[in-house]
């Protein structure tokens, strides 16, 4: 099952690609100076269908938390992602080396309704997807202004979480071949 990660962020009454927004920085920097205030989607992927792409949440936040979830996911614990503008959750049921993944309306432990039922992803494309997206996320915070990453307490933790996360991550593969 393939598994793909995007953002799309809001800029005035349209979602962009993140890729669009870096390639085109110079037309959208003003729209972008606050990174704290973005908001946008965190859209997954599999077998090439979409989800959550009208889901618009502070993006920043949201993506922190998924990264911040990585070395938990990594370790073997059952985790949610929760949005703060609507009832969807994200969870993850790690299984040997993959994750079941789902989408679902409800509290963060009480599913009232799924979006996608549990469905198994690799591990390593899990974590991979995971990384390269909030990376991404970090070249347009970047790109905006290098020092938004020094100064802007949500992108300093953002890059915090991502640096914990690829620690995680490759700290399990070195485990994994021995």
């Amino acid at each position: 099952m393939k598994f793909l990660l995007q953002h799309r962020i809001r800029v005035g009454d349209d979602t962009k690609p993140v890729s669009e927004l870096v390639a085109n920085i110079e037309q959208y920097r003003a729209e972008l100076e606050d990174p704290s205030a973005w908001e946008g989607a965190l859209i997954p992927t599999l077998d090439k269908t979409n989800y959550c792409d009208d889901l618009i949440d502070p993006i920043l936040r949201l993506s922190d938390q998924w990264i911040r979830k990585l070395p938990w996911i990594v370790s073997g614990d059952t985790e949610t992602v929760q949005y703060r503008n609507s009832e969807h959750c994200f969870a993850f049921l790690p299984a040997g080396e993959g994750v079941e993944f789902s989408i679902y309306v409800g509290a963060e432990m009480e599913v009232e309704d799924y979006v996608l039922e549990p469905t198994t992803v690799r591990l390593d494309q899990f974590a991979s997807e995971s990384i390269r997206v909030v990376e991404e996320l970090v070249k347009l915070i970047e790109a905006v202004d290098s020092e938004l990453l020094e100064n802007n307490d949500d992108a300093k933790e953002l890059v915090s979480s991502l640096a914990e996360g690829k620690k995680a991550w490759r700290n399990h593969q070195l485990k994994n071949r021995r």
